[in-house]
């Protein structure tokens, strides 16, 4: 698949199969993530893979309100950023769509959870504490997102709105 076909046919997947995600795609996924920009080139970031039940149970306790899927998805992925992140939330979401993008890639579906473990004013800020907790983040490490990985049983299509309705030129 083509790199503008991979943005604009990625969807969130909700419901996956039973079927494994192959050890060397997941490496080529977090992979990818590897590579996206971030600041100052300080890679301050950890990539996170759960696949250990219990550990997403814990992860689904702290999300349950609508993430019921957590526990049907093979892998989640946490992306946590650390004190050498100087753009946190620019780094992780870089990091978090080239992965989404190479799964799209590669077959697989995932679903972009929220996460923000920053700023306590943020509604995601328990979700994101209680993740880290699960995952024995360090302290000065923030969970940012986590996202759902599995080869995808459903195909979903939104269509999105026109480009002429969410693009201005020079002003709003």
């Amino acid at each position: 698949m083509d790199t503008l076909t991979a943005l604009r046919t990625r969807r969130a997947v909700r419901k996956y199969t039973d079927d494994p995600v192959k050890p060397e795609d997941l490496e080529t996924i977090l992979d990818c993530g590897r590579y996206a920009p971030c600041g100052i080139n300080r890679q301050g970031w950890r990539f996170i893979v759960v696949t250990d039940p219990a550990v997403r149970e814990k992860i689904y306790e702290a999300n349950k309100c609508f993430c019921k899927f957590i526990l049907q998805a093979p892998v989640l992925v946490v992306v946590a950023v650390g004190p050498d992140s100087v753009t946190p939330f620019e780094d992780s979401a870089a990091a978090t769509c080239n992965m989404l993008n190479a799964a799209h890639d590669l077959g697989y579906g995932t679903c972009w959870l929220s996460a923000n473990g920053i700023s306590a004013d943020l509604p995601a800020y328990f979700m994101a504490t209680e993740t880290g907790k699960a995952v024995n983040l360090p302290e000065d490490w923030h969970v940012m997102s986590v996202f759902t990985l599995g080869v995808p049983a459903e195909t979903p299509h939104k269509e999105k709105k026109p480009l002429g309705d969410i693009v201005s030129y020079n002003s709003f």
